[in-house]
């Protein structure tokens, strides 16, 4: 029989060689755009023969999508804390940028030229540009080779912001982590935490050195995973040991982990723990069970945390008697559709009840919590952080602390998370049987 393969082969070098529209709707060379164009030609076709073809340039394009993970995590975090940090300043000039947003400003207008172009343009409007800046308008400069250049530099915005903000900062109306625990302050970012509170809570666990021990399953995330681990070994309050949990990934991801972190490992801060492939609630029991730490956190390997998460939520925790969990602000950012918020809000019940507001995350708790109540239930492929909370938090209220400490990441082709891959109505119709009686 003749084979088709010459023909397919030369067809895809084809397209290759020549632009492809992009997502924008512009003519494009990237790789990107001219491998979904031969994807969708290879598809078309609806060949035998063609298939292996259409596989390989679908594993391509997911790789494509993972190693530029890093690169948009990046920049959609710079975005939005610019963004953040404008709205909580009244500037008497609007077009220019001081303090933390410049230097934020001056870090992304180093990302932009090796950006894609949609990446650039979400970062970057040439026409907000330069009409917030008559001045480069006037003299016909380029409006991205001038922010590159010395735009930046000078304090210019990369685009109109949003200026004003309704709520008070922390700086305004907590001097102390007793005043910040359960205040109706508008969350911060760490960075934007004043000194007296840091010093305090610093000064706190240096008194009480509470043993932490950090929960980390993973699956088949060898491009994410090193990143997570790493934020969760670089606390500025050093856990006692960060246990991985693998979920049977059939990745480099183990392998990668003992090549970066062989002096951890020797030294029992960093735990690899593998198992069959059973799901991400038995992951975490598994590494519960193995916990040496009085507390408890949970970091994500698709996700990553600021390096005073540990020290403002186990502060937190401490600063309030009687006190059993904690919870932080989380920064979500869904990659796929372009957008950045805050989860965050002051404990409330009924609330808590109707929707989950606490990411696991951002969430740490007492040992006796789980000695007491239980794991995670295996029942669950979704919402199984909602339900830990619910039954952590039903006798005792935890504690809210509004300062971001961490960054939760969702992307549907470069991560598969399970809040796109798992159905959420029997999930949901199981938690709310499970707790009808809260």
């Amino acid at each position: 029989m003749h084979s088709e393969m010459p023909r397919f082969l030369a067809e895809l070098m084809r397209l290759l060689e020549k632009p492809c529209i992009d997502q924008t709707g512009a003519p494009s060379v990237a790789l990107e755009p001219q491998l979904q164009a031969g994807l969708a030609w290879l598809r078309d076709l609806d060949s035998n023969e063609a298939r292996p073809l259409a596989d390989l340039i679908g594993c391509l394009l997911m790789r494509l999508a993972q190693d530029k993970l890093g690169y948009r995590i990046a920049l959609q975090s710079v975005q939005f804390e610019l963004q953040t940090l404008r709205q909580a300043r009244n500037l008497v000039d609007e077009t220019r940028l001081s303090g933390e947003a410049h230097a934020l400003a001056m870090l992304l207008a180093r990302l932009l030229p090796d950006l894609p172009d949609d990446m650039r343009e979400v970062a970057f409007s040439p026409a907000e540009y330069l009409d917030l800046n008559p001045d480069v308008a006037a003299a016909g400069l380029d409006p991205m080779e001038h922010y590159v250049s010395s735009g930046a530099i000078e304090g210019r915005a990369p685009r109109r912001l949003t200026v004003g903000s309704t709520q008070p900062s922390t700086s305004d109306l907590c001097n102390s982590l007793s005043t910040l625990a359960n205040s109706s302050v508008a969350p911060r970012f760490c960075r934007d935490m004043p000194d007296l509170l840091r010093s305090e809570a610093l000064k706190l666990l240096g008194e009480k050195k509470p043993n932490v021990t950090v929960i980390l399953p993973t699956w088949n995330r060898a491009h994410t995973v090193l990143s997570a681990v790493a934020s969760a070994l670089l606390q500025s309050y050093t856990p006692t040991e960060v246990i991985v949990i693998d979920d049977g990934s059939t990745d480099s991801t183990v392998e990668l982990l003992r090549q970066r972190f062989p002096e951890p490992i020797r030294e029992g801060r960093l735990v690899l723990m593998t198992q069959a492939n059973s799901g991400v609630s038995a992951a975490r029991n598994a590494g519960l069970a193995r916990a040496q730490g009085d507390f408890i956190a949970y970091l994500d390997s698709d996700n990553h945390w600021e390096s005073d998460h540990l020290l403002y939520a186990l502060a937190g925790l401490l600063a309030v008697p009687n006190a059993q969990c904690a919870y932080t602000a989380l920064c979500r950012h869904n990659l796929s559709h372009g957008w950045s918020d805050i989860l965050f809000r002051t404990y409330d019940k009924a609330a808590l009840i109707e929707a989950n507001f606490i990411d696991l995350n951002s969430f740490v708790h007492q040992r006796r919590l789980y000695e007491t109540c239980g794991g995670f239930d295996t029942a669950l492929t979704r919402l199984v952080d909602w339900d830990l909370v619910l039954r952590y938090t039903a006798d005792v209220a935890p504690v809210a602390l509004p300062v971001i400490t961490g960054h939760h990441v969702v992307d549907n082709i470069g991560l598969h998370n399970i809040t796109t891959c798992e159905s959420l109505e029997p999930n949901l119709a199981y938690i709310r049987a499970k707790h009808s009686t809260i």
